[in-house]
């Protein structure tokens, strides 16, 4: 499995704000301006065949619309684009596009086949596209968080916590995860985030598990545990089923 990291910072901070990419082709998180970091990037966005979406904050879903104009508005799939959310999904992209671009989601719905799969305070299951994916309720200051756990067909998983404090969720991601990349605000939690004590008890408690900081605040700045790995922008790693961890890039330029 490739991890590509899209953005890592919070709102606060000049880092772009936080999304993943993985092999090229499962998107986590729309937030603003991703769609022109994926494009300086050179990732073909028209490869993007899932889209999970952890909540709906701007910093983390604004930049939906700019993804499916990219996909269907000068051209037509040929295959079906999944679309994984809380519930609400199909209804808050229909809205956004409304008071954003109105009449656009008309035009560019049918060039898209999306399937929107959306999933409330209990959380479900998703398997497709060579993917199960695993979405988990999390602890955030919205209605419904989700955190994702992504399997792939070697076996490799990939946690993703969104944005929460530490609750059972997290938990059982740091127990079943080859790596997790997980919410880092603040030094100590606050306004429904983690802090990077939260981080530092995860690693302690789990020290062959990579741990992949992200949403970072300006004052998260690096940890002395070995197994917290602190990505940049634009920096790409390769994970195993077996939780070895490479990186195969270095963060993109500018």
């Amino acid at each position: 499995m490739r991890i590509h990291f899209v953005g890592t910072g919070s709102i606060f901070h000049d880092r772009m704000s936080a999304s993943a990419l993985l092999d090229h082709r499962l998107l986590i998180d729309t937030p603003n301006g991703s769609v022109k970091a994926m494009r300086r990037s050179r990732i073909d966005l028209t490869a993007i065949d899932l889209c999970l979406i952890t909540h709906f904050h701007a910093d983390h879903f604004f930049d939906v619309i700019f993804l499916l104009m990219e996909q269907g508005l000068l051209r037509k799939r040929e295959r079906e684009l999944v679309l994984i959310g809380p519930t609400g999904f199909a209804e808050r992209v229909a809205h956004l596009f409304e008071i954003s671009y109105p009449g656009v989601w008309e035009q560019v719905r049918p060039n898209l086949h999306p399937r929107f799969v959306e999933f409330g305070q209990e959380g479900g299951e998703w398997s497709g596209e060579g993917y199960r994916i695993r979405a988990l309720p999390v602890e955030h200051t919205t209605p419904i968080a989700l955190g994702y756990s992504v399997t792939d067909t070697a076996g490799a998983v990939f946690g993703y916590t969104g944005d929460t404090v530490l609750c059972p969720s997290v938990e059982r991601l740091a127990r079943t995860s080859s790596a997790l990349a997980l919410d880092a605000s603040f030094l100590t939690s606050k306004a429904g985030h983690m802090g990077l004590d939260d981080v530092e008890r995860i690693a302690d408690d789990h020290p062959g598990l990579t741990l992949f900081p992200t949403h970072l605040g300006e004052e998260v700045t690096g940890s002395d545990r070995p197994n917290i790995v602190f990505p940049e922008d634009g920096q790409t790693f390769e994970l195993d089923p077996g939780g070895t961890v490479s990186p195969v890039s270095a963060p993109r330029s500018g």
